[in-house]
Parts: C-alpha cells; sequence; structure tokens
C-alpha cells in the first residue's frame, strides 16, 4: 500500500515534528520510501503514530478503527490463520458486502494485502490501527483454543509463488502461462517458441488460492466461477515489467487461467524492421510499400505468426517523420512515443469500426486498425485507404494472393481492393534448431521421394530436434519469422479489377521470381536450421 500525498510535510504543517527532524530523517534513510520513513520517524521518537495514522486517514481517506474499543468479528478472524495473522500483524475484523475489512499498521505492504485477500478469497479493505493495540487484538482473537479450530494447512506464500511464476515465464521468453487443473493435480506450463512446456506440477489444493489471486490481479468477479472472464494487469517488480492479459474459463475440474505476456521491453530490437529477417530484397520492397502517399498495406497469417511485431516496426520507422500516427488495437501491446495509441473497449461500445470512425476525424497521416474482423472495419479502412491516408492491420490469410479473396468475401469490390491495395506482406513463425544438439540424418529411398514430392526438391540431408542444456531439452533455441511479399503494381492492380484468380496471382509472382513462404520454408530445411516437422506446418498452412 502507497499513500499519494506527501504524509511528512503534513505531520510538519500540523506541527507534529520539525523541519529539522524531517531532514535528518530524509538524509539518513535517502533510498527508503515515504513509508520506511514514517516508521523510522516513529521508531525514533520524532513523531506519534497516532499522529501518522491521522495524518494517513485524511490524505488518503482511508479510516482508522480503535481495536482498545472494537473487537474482531470472531467469523472475519476465522477466514485467516493465526500464524499468518501474527507474522505480518493483519487482522480482520469485520465482514461487509464490499469485502473484507482487515486492520493493518500504516506501514503494511502491498503483498501483504494481496495474500490476504488470496487466502480468504475476499477483497481486503485495509483500515489503520496501532500496532501495539493490534497485536493485543491478535492474541485475544486467536486464543490457544480457537487456534485449534481456525488454524490452517500452512501454504507456501501464494502472492509470491505467483510472482516468480510471471518472473520466469518472463524470463524465458514464453508468451503465455498456463494453469491447467487436472483430477488430481495442478499443472502450469508456459508457451516457449509456440510450444506448450511444463513448469510446475502442484497439488491440486494450490489452485483455489492461485485462482483468486489471478483474478484480483486482473480486476475479475473472485465470486463468479460459472462463466469465463477476462481482465488485464501491469505487472512491475524488479526487472521485470509486463503487461498482462488474464482470461478463466471454467472446466469439469475447476476454472483455467490463462496469462498472455505482453508489452514486453527484450524484444524492442524488432522494432527494427532491418532486424524482423526479411530477406534483403523483401526489406527493400517492404520498406517502398511504407513510402506511398495513401493506400492499404496488410500483414496476414494464423494467429500468433508475429503480425503484431511486423506492424510495429513499421509504425516505429514511420514515428521519426513529421506526420500524425493514429492506431486501434485490442490490446495495445507496445507503447510507442510520437504516435496516439486507441485500446477498443466493446462493453462501452468503443469497437474497432466506431474508434475508426472517430480517427478519421482526428486529421490522420498514418492510420494502424489491429485487426479487420468485420465487414464494416474494412469497408471503412478501404474508404480511408482511398481518400488519401495510409492505412496498417492485419487479416488471417494463408498467402499474400489468398488476401485479395478474402477482401472481395469481406464484401469489398474487386476495383476498391484495386484501388486502396498498396502491398501485403505474409509471414510465419519457425522454430530454429539449437546449434549445440541438432542431429543431421541422410533422406534416402522411399522416404527421400516423399520428402521431394512435399518440397520439390532433392534434398540428401535433414536435421532434427535432439535436445541439450542450452535449449532446456526441447531442441529448438528460438523462432524467426519468414515473410511472402506482394507489391501492388500496376499489373496485379489490373488483375484485381478483372476478378483474377488465385493461382494466376501467384503464377505472376512466381515469374517475378519472388519466393513464397513455402520456398522459405524448404529453404531453411535444406540448409539445416530447421526440421521437417516445422517445414510441413509452413507447406501445408501456405497451400
Amino acid at each position: 500500500m502507497e499513500y499519494q500525498s506527501r504524509i511528512e510535510d503534513m505531520l510538519v504543517k500540523e506541527g507534529c515534528m520539525t523541519k529539522e527532524q524531517l531532514a535528518r530523517a530524509r538524509t539518513l534513510f535517502r533510498e527508503a520510501d515515504q513509508k520506511e520513513r514514517l516508521k523510522t520517524l516513529v521508531d525514533l521518537g520524532y513523531v506519534d503514530e497516532k499522529d501518522v495514522i491521522s495524518c494517513i486517514c485524511r490524505g488518503e481517506q482511508i479510516q482508522a478503527v480503535d481495536l482498545e474499543k472494537q473487537e474482531a468479528d470472531a467469523r472475519a478472524a476465522s477466514l485467516l490463520s493465526a500464524s499468518f495473522a501474527r507474522e505480518h500483524t493483519v487482522l480482520p475484523v469485520a465482514l461487509k458486502e464490499e469485502g473484507l475489512l482487515a486492520a493493518v499498521p500504516f506501514w503494511i505492504e502491498q503483498d501483504v494485502l494481496d495474500e490476504t485477500a488470496v487466502l480468504t478469497g475476499m477483497p481486503v479493505i485495509p483500515v489503520l490501527a496501532l500496532e501495539s493495540h493490534l497485536k493485543r487484538a491478535i492474541e485475544k482473537a486467536y486464543g490457544k483454543e480457537r487456534e485449534i479450530s481456525a488454524e490452517r494447512t500452512e501454504r507456501a506464500p501464494l502472492v509470491r509463488m505467483v510472482n516468480a511464476l510471471i518472473e520466469e515465464a518472463y524470463e524465458r521468453n514464453a508468451s503465455d502461462i498456463h494453469v491447467e487443473p487436472g483430477k488430481d493435480t495442478l499443472i502450469v506450463r508456459f508457451r516457449i517458441n509456440g510450444d506448450l512446456v511444463c513448469a510446475r506440477t502442484m497439488e491440486l489444493s494450490y489452485q483455489s488460492p492461485m485462482v483468486t489471486r489471478l483474478k484480483l490481479m486482473a480486476g475479475m468477479d473472485i465470486a463468479q466461477k460459472r462463466l469465463p472472464q477476462d481482465g488485464k494487469y501491469h505487472y512491475e517488480r524488479g526487472g521485470v515489467s509486463t503487461d498482462l492479459r488474464i482470461s478463466s474459463l471454467p472446466t469439469i475440474y475447476g476454472e483455467k487461467i490463462v496469462l498472455r505476456l505482453l508489452g514486453n521491453n527484450r524484444d524492442m530490437a524488432l522494432m527494427d524492421i532491418g532486424r524482423l529477417g526479411m530477406e534483403e530484397e523483401q526489406r527493400t520492397v517492404f520498406e517502398k510499400m511504407l513510402h506511398v502517399p495513401y493506400g492499404m498495406v496488410l500483414v496476414t497469417g494464423p494467429t500468433g505468426s508475429g503480425k503484431s511485431t511486423t506492424l510495429y516496426a513499421a509504425l516505429h520507422s514511420l514515428s521519426s517523420r513529421k506526420i500524425n500516427i493514429v492506431t486501434v488495437e485490442e490490446p495495445v501491446e507496445k507503447i510507442i512515443n510520437g504516435i496516439t495509441q486507441v485500446q477498443v473497449n466493446p462493453k462501452a461500445g468503443l469497437t474497432f469500426a466506431a474508434a475508426l470512425r472517430s480517427i478519421l476525424r482526428q486529421d490522420p497521416d498514418v492510420i494502424m486498425v489491429g485487426e479487420m474482423r468485420d465487414e464494416e472495419t474494412v469497408s471503412m479502412g478501404v474508404r480511408a485507404a482511398i481518400t488519401g491516408h495510409l492505412v496498417f492491420s492485419t487479416l488471417h490469410t494463408a498467402d499474400c494472393a489468398s488476401t485479395v479473396i478474402r477482401l472481395r468475401s469481406m464484401g469489398v469490390p474487386s476495383y476498391l481492393i484495386a484501388a486502396s491495395l498498396a502491398g501485403v506482406a505474409a509471414q510465419r513463425l519457425v522454430k530454429i534448431l539449437c546449434p549445440s544438439c541438432r542431429q543431421m540424418e541422410k533422406v534416402e529411398g522411399q522416404r527421400r521421394k516423399a520428402l521431394k514430392d512435399l518440397t520439390g526438391q532433392e534434398i540428401e540431408r535433414i536435421w532434427s530436434a535432439r535436445g541439450c542444456p542450452r535449449c532446456s531439452g526441447t531442441g529448438y533455441i528460438r523462432r524467426r519469422a519468414i515473410y511472402e511479399i506482394m507489391e501492388v503494381d500496376g499489373e496485379i492492380k489490373e488483375m484485381i479489377r478483372r476478378g483474377t484468380s488465385v493461382g494466376e496471382l501467384r503464377l505472376y509472382q512466381k515469374k517475378k521470381g519472388l519466393l513464397t513462404l513455402k520456398d522459405y520454408a524448404v529453404k531453411l530445411l535444406a540448409e539445416g536450421e530447421t526440421d521437417i516437422a516445422e517445414a510441413e506446418k509452413i507447406i501445408y498452412s501456405a497451400e
């Protein structure tokens, strides 16, 4: 619990201590925060604890309780174990409709309040009490006889456990954390390089308090367990800073929680187009597409293929220009200085279409729409592109050519597609084999023929994942993006107007010498950067 008001200055102003005493304390404890300095001032005898509590209550609109006059409600006290209450100096005193009223000292840590909420299963409303009164009240509330009945099986501190999981996932570059209840155990898995890897197997008794903690973090209703919920939380502790998108889902064994880690600053290098993984000729074409005066540039691919990263890199390269760039996203995954970013809120009526309609009245030069997910948004994006704006967005299509068909199916006439579309970048993420443990094998006989049928090339040897300490036993070291780029030149515009098929568009691209996603997947396979399983995913998904 942090205090926003300058409580120390209030104490000086009201004559509770002198300016010299405050200056001395600030000099002695320069690195301490205000709450720690206040406790030190009380310990040194510079100020009375009652005065500190009085100022905090007025400055922070927090209530105080006199535990010499008011006893703790037995039902409230029974929600918390005696050992936890004694160790952390916290006492539940009353049950209210809005939550649990808990008496605490003014120096209480937020982690203790969070853990109290987890253990009791209720939101906690702190009220301040004198430390000496609080300790006597705790002993009175938890006598020996009551402790026997109220003491619970001790659990590891849930708040610290959840923090440790988030920080471990962050350090291991995981994109998601899955907290999955089973019949007998609770399993925690991290999604690393696209694969779910088991991080913990715990007793099922941890499921309820862990879910409660995560739902409290996300601002969900902890009493609602029958319906899915979602929320968000900004996690910042030590060197870890990330936004979490948290969702719950009722299952036959209890609620499952999934956390998506967003906004990590560790991959800021990817904000540079030159580091996305494009081939030199692809990067040249892509950067040319970014400098058209108006039109629509689409990045396509399945969920989790890195489309947002590519868009952010494009916007970052444009942000230094003297133009107005506005985005509408769900959610905002990275903050870019110099850009106006809007997060949609469907519950409040702020949909992609509604936000885009408002953005067009904000004199934008460049607009980024997180996803063209419905006909209204697509229609508005196309019209913005042909009326002088550069529009970026994403679509779920297999490759560049099929984007044209997708736009047609969403109600956009061919002549408007031709007039608005400036270019398309289709992409996939491919797992790269660990160079320390990859294993080479020769391909012979029937298997070699099958591989030629799949790739269209003669490949004599391939590499496979083995696993070692360097790659945590997975066989893969990281993921990289591969791209297929289609610049919509005059010939393609004419082909689109005529209603040309996907096959003809692909053939035209091939005649221009542009490689497809399949071509790049086969190239990585032949060079030993990836294995047959990864190559097959790209080949089949791009056809």
